[in-house]
């Protein structure tokens, strides 16, 4: 007898060997069990998952005359086929003259349906019911179909028609009407190992679990791929099946591999990512595959990662349980989604273009860019925080206000006991004579006024002081003192400045500056600063968080050039100032723009790197 590829031999002959589709089975055996077989089935599903087989196994179980099973007082009606009878035995060979499998893919014109409806005019030769089986039924054309249609709908009662396809779509809606659906499901894997393991142990293989579950990994639900790729890897190596030998033979990377290439990703470590790709390639793996066995893997672990009693929907031993539980916590299910998203635009573009190892390298340079981010609904919360904070006069106010020197009231600062060592034979008095005279020289310096003479004990004090740096600073001219203690006067050089600001095309700036109100010097000179000048300037609570470092040197810049000396600005509330100027409108009557908005969102320190992680703009914002 020659030789039975695994996949006919041992195909089911009865409906209890089926395997995944016991919807299908229950409702077959109930029907044949109370005898209302129906005139016309339409099986649709996906290839290898039992289409044909269970089309054939009904044909058998109709025309059996001996569907009786014997039990311990008795004899009682089953669905199955007894698979000895005549009937039987001639159905499962192909040699029944009742049973007729067309292939619509080669018959598919008018012709063959119109002698189809005159055969079904005549009577069954031997057995009870005579069965059209019309395989791939999508591929009839619409005349076919048209032919076909009254006679599908009221066929002579010794006729049964059963059409299998796998596009369910491509059927037209008039003939599945006129049929009982049957929807034909991918199995799971457990189901396929199961089957695998019993013909495994028939045929005298020897193979681990964890090929069984490569192979059934690589079925990708469909029994009969499964079983031709078992008959595949005994041919190549034998009996004695090898992981590693499956690995390579189906083109699969090395377990280990796979899991480092996976950890790689989840630490962000992109030089080892890349140096698990290279040893995959070095090792013959297709890339495909690989890129396949990644995508499963993330997407077991984002199920670990959303809740771990989602493990009943991982197909995986417990070991390989273990280790995914391990890895689970180390992302989170958004960035594992967004990784899976990425391998799977990977594997289109590799379809469509070719370069597996280049495109698999940008995805790997890109899934190890991604960090944990910030959720929408936080972003808009802190959206909404801004905003009230706006609303309220509340928004932090960053004032960066140079350093100034004390002024001369007749008291003593305090003594800086690193500037000036003391020795024990020191007294009280001498310790506060000393520290005058440094404050009255540090005071003289500032203001180029030449020092009274002093004793010998202020010289040896003076001394101490001159081995320290020491601020110099340069007296300002008097008009440019007085400008700015003068109101007119100052006035006229903030309108010269907003005016130059527009001139610039420092609109965003001109706005918020424009409510704002310079404040005279109250000690008719300006504040000393440690660089120049200072002037202070008096801003809405809104305005002063909004105005950055560089935007401040601008602005110094342009008053340095007004001035002719160095001037340096600081920014105050208005509301905090009494010197403010009382006719100025309130905060909720000033206007707030969504440009104004905007500037401060996009400069908060939580969503300015939300931005950045997704290259991401603000497109608007609506103030309340």
């Amino acid at each position: 007898m020659s030789y039975e590829v695994l996949a006919q031999k041992w195909r089911p002959q009865s409906f209890q060997d089926v395997v995944g589709q016991a919807h299908v089975i229950t409702t077959l055996s109930n029907q044949i069990l109370s005898d209302r077989i129906g005139h016309a089935y339409l099986f649709w599903g996906p290839r290898g998952t039992g289409k044909t087989t269970v089309a054939r196994l009904l044909a058998k179980a109709v025309n059996c005359p001996n569907r009786q099973r014997e039990t311990e007082f008795s004899q009682e009606l089953t669905a199955e086929p007894c698979n000895d009878c005549q009937f039987c035995s001639e159905i499962s060979q192909g040699r029944s003259f009742d049973v007729v499998e067309m292939d619509a893919a080669s018959n598919r014109g008018i012709d063959p349906i119109r002698e189809l409806r005159e055969n079904t005019k005549l009577a069954p030769a031997a057995c009870r019911y005579k069965i059209y089986i019309i395989d791939e039924a999508h591929m009839l054309t619409q005349e076919a179909f048209n032919a076909l249609l009254k006679t599908l709908e009221e066929p002579p009662p010794h006729v049964i028609f059963i059409l299998a396809t796998t596009e369910h779509h491509r059927i037209p809606k008039t003939i599945v009407s006129r049929c009982q659906d049957f929807d034909f499901r991918y199995m799971e894997q457990d189901q396929i190992m199961g089957r695998l393991q019993a013909i495994c142990e028939a045929e005298a293989i020897h193979i681990d679990a964890q090929g069984l579950s490569l192979i059934s990994l690589q079925s990708e639900g469909c029994l009969r791929d499964a079983e031709n790729l078992l008959e595949r890897l005994t041919a190549s190596i034998g009996k004695d099946l090898d992981v590693d030998q499956i690995n390579q033979i189906l083109g699969f990377g090395s377990s280990y591999l796979i899991n480092e290439l996976v950890d790689a990703i989840l630490r962000c470590d992109l030089p080892a990512a890349l140096q698990s790709l290279d040893k995959l390639v070095k090792n013959g793996t297709d890339l495909t595959q690989c890129l396949h066995q990644q995508i499963t893997c993330f997407r077991n672990l984002r199920l670990l990662a959303i809740e771990s009693h989602l493990e009943s929907l991982i197909q995986a031993s417990k070991s390989e349980l273990g280790l995914m539980k391990q890895k689970a916590h180390l992302a989170s299910p958004e960035r594992l989604s967004r990784i899976i998203k990425i391998l799977m635009r990977t594997s289109s573009e590799i379809k469509r273009h070719g370069y597996a190892q280049i495109h698999l390298e940008s995805a790997l340079i890109d899934a190890c860019s991604i960090q944990e981010g910030i959720q929408l609904t936080k972003i808009l919360k802190r959206l909404s925080e801004i905003e009230d904070k706006i609303d309220r006069g509340e928004a932090p106010i960053r004032v960066h206000a140079p350093p100034t020197v004390p002024e001369s009231t007749g008291s003593l600062p305090p003594r800086d006991s690193a500037s000036t060592p003391i020795s024990a034979s020191n007294t009280d008095s001498e310790i506060a004579k000393n520290q005058a005279l440094k404050h009255r020289a540090q005071l003289s310096s500032e203001v180029h006024v030449k020092p009274k003479p002093v004793s010998t004990a202020e010289t040896y004090a003076d001394k101490d002081r001159a081995d320290q740096p020491q601020p110099r600073i340069r007296s300002a001219p008097a008009d440019a003192r007085l400008w700015l203690s003068d109101s007119n006067e100052l006035t006229k050089i903030w309108e010269k400045l907003l005016a130059g600001l527009q001139d610039r095309g420092k609109t965003l700036l001109y706005q918020y500056l424009k409510d704002a109100t310079p404040q005279p010097s109250n000690e008719g000179e300006a504040t000393p600063s440690s660089t120049g000048l200072e002037l202070k300037v008096a801003c809405p609570p809104a305005y002063t968080d909004l105005i950055d470092d560089d935007e401040k040197g601008l602005l110094k810049e342009m008053l340095t050039n007004l001035l002719g000396e160095p001037v340096q600005i600081s920014f105050v509330v208005q509301s905090a100032n009494p010197h403010v100027n009382a006719t100025l409108p309130p905060r909720r009557s000033q206007e707030i723009t969504p440009m104004m908005l905007w500037h401060q969102a996009e400069r908060d320190s939580e969503i300015a790197p939300t931005l950045k992680l997704f290259e991401a703009k603000i497109l608007k914002i609506e103030p309340k």
